[in-house]
């Protein structure tokens, strides 16, 4: 891929999926992780790096019932001894892109892959608890500036209509993670135009991988919620392609329109946060998160990458 995007071509990119959908969380920090766990070869890479990104493309349906979670759940991120996510593997053929695609979707998975590090097990931490709880936690107990006194974060969402602990938690834990990649961007400057190309580059086989890997019962969810998945992944990278303030205030803006339906969702609408609230709320967790992770999260991430390559290599033996 060429060091740059030409501007025209953005444009165009932009123009083409400029639609009211929002980002989603962490996908940069998996992109970055798929660039150097497997294929360098550029359809190869960019297959692998979508691969990666798209056990999250349920992120955005916030109308499951419990059963359709559940069964997510066990196909995109499992949990120990129900590993659905293998079946994606299993399943890829090695005829075109599919077993790169399948290579970086299982390597995202919340029980040997990325996601356990950020969950459960902190390689540089906590190896109790997941580097991005451990800094959820740190952002709820932050003080934050506002109206002339320092309050923890975990008060101002209070104030603001969600009480409850475990959805404050939930809530820190995506803007720690929007927060990590704004990190990882001034790391890694090209790593929004690779997360651009792997999104107009993924083979058209990825909808029908992830239909025979779940049944054909899930044809119709698959391909609307992938379809939208993709436009996000170009808006994501666009947004990162730009300077590190920038991408805080446009990430602020999405991340509020995401937790308005968020906490609309787990509330069954009796909480309603207006949406000029939720991005003062989401800037100021954004920006103290970075604050919180900026001296360590490079060495996390640089960690994760030896512990899934290893787990990737005795999982799936060669590739």
């Amino acid at each position: 891929m060429k060091k740059f995007l030409p501007l025209v071509l953005l444009g165009l990119v932009f123009l083409l999926f400029s639609t009211s959908m929002v980002f989603s969380w962490g996908s940069a920090t998996h992109a970055y992780i798929a660039d150097h766990i497997g294929k360098f070869l550029p359809l190869m890479n960019a297959n692998e790096m979508y691969g990666i990104m798209a056990p999250d493309i349920f992120n955005y349906v916030f109308t499951l019932n419990s059963d359709q979670m559940a069964a997510i759940q066990y196909y995109t991120h499992g949990k120990p001894g129900r590993e659905g996510f293998m079946k994606v593997w299993r399943e890829a053929s090695w005829w075109g892109y599919q077993r790169n695609l399948a290579y970086g979707y299982v390597a995202h998975n919340d029980v040997w892959g990325i996601d356990y590090t950020a969950h459960w097990a902190s390689r540089t931490l906590n190896p109790a608890e997941g580097y991005v709880i451990t800094k959820a936690r740190e952002l709820l107990a932050f003080s934050i500036p506002i109206n002339g006194s320092n309050v923890p974060f975990s008060y101002i969402l209070s104030q603001a209509g969600l009480s409850d602990l475990s959805a404050q938690l939930e809530l820190a834990h995506n803007l720690v993670e929007t927060a990590g990649d704004i990190i990882l961007a001034q790391a890694d400057r090209l790593i929004g135009e690779k997360m651009i190309g792997a999104a107009l580059a993924r083979s058209n086989d990825f909808p029908d991988l992830l239909v025979r890997a779940m049944g054909t019962g899930w044809r119709d969810m698959i391909y609307a919620a992938e379809k939208e998945f993709r436009k996000s992944m170009v808006l994501y990278g666009g947004a990162l392609i730009q300077g590190q303030e920038t991408a805080i205030r446009n990430m602020s803006d999405q991340m509020a329109q995401l937790g308005v339906e968020y906490v609309k969702a787990i509330t069954k609408g009796q909480v309603i946060i207006p949406l000029d609230q939720a991005k003062q709320l989401a800037e100021a967790g954004i920006r103290a998160s970075v604050a919180i992770c900026a001296g360590d999260y490079m060495k996390e991430v640089g960690a994760t990458i030896e512990f899934v390559k290893n787990n990737l290599k005795n999982k799936l033996g060669w590739y």
